[in-house]
């Protein structure tokens, strides 16, 4: 993988602080019962392994994820805040164009690394698809090793300037893999916040993928 850092690297690096700030939200601040330590908030440069990018931020991805799977166990009342956490990142923002909702909700939603493809966003017609080609976060639910995180690496290249999983595609939404996911359904609280007070709604389909509409 590259060892220079790119645009894409610094939207990661923000999409990993925010699941932190989720823990942050559900746990009221209280950590005592997180195994690992929120991930630094340092500018990224500062201290990132530069001769192993993808490693650390596949590092970096598994503790936030360990940490929030453990938070949505612990929190008495994790819809209600996903509801309100949702409700306040959706404030102010723009829904002109299905485009722009992606670019921004892009900025939230935690999928693994842009070449693990885990989430596609696909315009189909009137709505919106976000589809889960690969469900990977249910395996945070187990212990992780962080040995084989730092280890992990990107096999072919691609610019890190862009990457087509961070783009909106057009085209016929076929079968969605169906699956139960809890954490989708947590997700799907955060989403339902998120366009409260937007011109459009979220609806889950078949466990793990999602349909926005307007209203």
């Amino acid at each position: 993988m590259s060892k220079t850092l790119g645009p894409i690297h610094y939207l990661m690096y923000e999409k990993i602080k925010f699941q932190d700030e989720i823990t942050d939200f559900l746990m009221d601040g209280d950590f005592s019962q997180i195994e690992y330590e929120p991930v630094s908030t340092k500018p990224l440069e500062e201290i990132l392994d530069q001769e192993n990018i993808h490693g650390y931020l596949q590092e970096k991805i598994d503790i936030v994820e360990s940490r929030l799977a453990k938070a949505l166990s612990l929190c008495k009342n994790p819809s209600e805040k996903l509801f309100k956490l949702g409700k306040e990142c959706g404030s102010n923002k723009d829904f002109s164009s299905f485009e722009q909702i992606f670019t921004d909700l892009n900025t939230y939603l935690l999928d693994g690394m842009p070449c693990d493809q885990g989430l596609s966003a696909v315009l189909d017609g009137d709505s919106l698809y976000l589809i889960t080609n690969t469900n990977l976060h249910k395996k945070y639910q187990d212990a992780i090793d962080l040995e084989n995180s730092r280890n992990a690496s990107c096999e072919g290249g691609h610019s890190h300037d862009h990457h087509e999983s961070f783009e909106v595609g057009a085209g016929m939404v076929g079968d969605l893999k169906s699956e139960e996911s809890t954490y989708h359904n947590y997700r799907l609280d955060f989403l339902r916040g998120y366009f409260s007070e937007s011109p459009y709604e979220v609806e889950l389909v078949n466990g793990i993928n999602y349909k926005i509409t307007k209203k």
